[in-house]
């Protein structure tokens, strides 16, 4: 299974679109690992040879541009999440 995050080109503020549909996907992500399932971002926008093949393999109407495709499934295995997270890297200014 996949899903395709579109928007629409017409839409009463476009230049949001990205940010809209960047926290969509991670919500999508967050949820799917929820469920147990296995989810990746494949980013499409901006690249217009990208968002016009997708168009293309999927008849996306033309009223929409796609964003990214999100495919979703149960992994073959499952790996606990590691800790990337070193000290010494993160520094605070006043």
């Amino acid at each position: 299974m996949a899903f395709v995050a579109c928007y629409r080109k017409e839409c009463r503020m476009p230049e949001y679109a990205p940010i809209d549909l960047s926290a969509s996907v991670e919500n999508l992500l967050l949820e799917a690992d929820e469920l147990g399932l296995g989810a990746v971002w494949l980013g499409i926008a901006p690249l217009r040879d990208r968002m016009d093949k997708v168009r293309e393999v999927i008849s996306i109407p033309e009223e929409l541009e796609a964003f990214a495709i999100i495919p979703c499934g149960y992994p073959v295995q499952i790996k606990n999440q590691q800790n990337h997270y070193e000290k010494e890297r993160v520094h605070f200014v006043e």
